[in-house]
């Protein structure tokens, strides 16, 4: 399981008030990286489109997938040789389907990985000020 964190500790000058900027803002943030990783990754169905917050602290917010695949499919892997895939293929497509009795044979390769998280991260990064301005605004309101 990849796990994206958002680090605020340092930020700290509103007194009373900052705990509640701290977390609107970080909801805001953990939101946006949802949608944003949500978006951008490669795989068009399944679990690797189903990101959730799965942990929103005073000062961190962890975004998950329950996908375990995805730290292969971001980072790159290796095929496993001589792996049979049951399916079949429509046109440059494989559909897989477990119950097939046609398919593919794995040779030897490097997959390489979409680096979606870390587009998602570079998206994000920019917004993350003008979270914390708006969160300021609705605490402060």
């Amino acid at each position: 399981m990849v796990t994206v964190e958002v680090d605020l500790s340092k930020v700290d000058k509103f007194g009373p008030k900052m705990p509640e900027i701290r977390r609107v803002g970080l909801k805001r943030i953990a939101l946006d990286m949802q949608r944003t990783v949500d978006k951008l990754s490669p795989i068009d169905e399944g679990l690797l489109h189903k990101w959730f917050i799965a942990e929103l602290g005073d000062d961190h917010a962890k975004i998950k997938s329950p996908a375990k695949y995805v730290g292969p499919v971001n980072y790159g892997h290796s095929q496993r040789v001589g792996r049979f895939i049951p399916g079949s293929w429509n046109g440059d497509k494989f559909n897989y389907d477990p119950s097939s009795k046609t398919g593919m044979v794995l040779k030897q390769s490097w997959v390489e990985g979409q680096h979606f998280i870390e587009k998602a991260i570079s998206n994000v990064n920019p917004r993350i000020d003008d979270h914390m301005k708006t969160a300021i605004a609705e605490v402060l309101k």
